[in-house]
């Protein structure tokens, strides 16, 4: 459910971002999340693909109202979505797994580093087509950094739990 979460957030956001139609953005937004939510209890791929196009454009309707150019959030809102998209499709798995702990850990891990790759995309894709998307390259950059040192910290605290379990170190890859 953590996927509706991220989900209704950006939503939400759009809407209190949006200059005019907040409540059109809102109602788009949220009716995609009950999608999702929807997608997610009775396992339609279909469904949550429509629920995350929703989001999207509840987004691009909030972005929209505030005129041309990317405004402020639009990284951040991009980042969400990509994330939302993820642990929706990770709680589709039915997987067990006896080392859950760890396998939770390395696919955290992959998530920051996945969404700062995401973050850098957009961020870089705005600056090709000459968008400014508020906070500048510093806050960007700040932002990357921020990510890359929770993949570290996910990574390094993996491998404590796995050294506490098993007393012995984890392989290096």
């Amino acid at each position: 459910m953590a996927a509706v979460l991220v989900a209704s957030g950006v939503a939400v956001y759009g809407a209190l971002a949006a200059d005019r139609a907040g409540l059109l953005v809102l109602a788009l937004g949220l009716g995609s999340a009950a999608l999702l939510v929807f997608g997610l209890a009775v396992v339609s791929p279909p469904a949550i693909v429509a629920a995350l196009a929703g989001v999207a454009a509840s987004w691009s309707v909030s972005a929209w109202t505030r005129g041309a150019g990317a405004p402020g959030g639009t990284i951040l809102a991009a980042v969400g979505i990509f994330v939302a998209a993820e642990l929706a499709y990770w709680s589709l798995e039915q997987v067990a797994v006896p080392d859950e702990l760890e396998l939770l850990a390395r696919r955290a891990a992959g998530l920051a580093l996945r969404a700062a790759l995401a973050l850098a995309l957009v961020a870089f894709a705005l600056a090709a087509l000459d968008l400014h998307a508020g906070g500048g390259l510093l806050l960007e950059t700040v932002g990357v950094a921020a990510a890359v040192g929770l993949l570290a910290l996910v990574l390094v605290l993996a491998r404590a739990g796995h050294q506490a379990r098993t007393g012995h170190q984890m392989p290096e890859r």
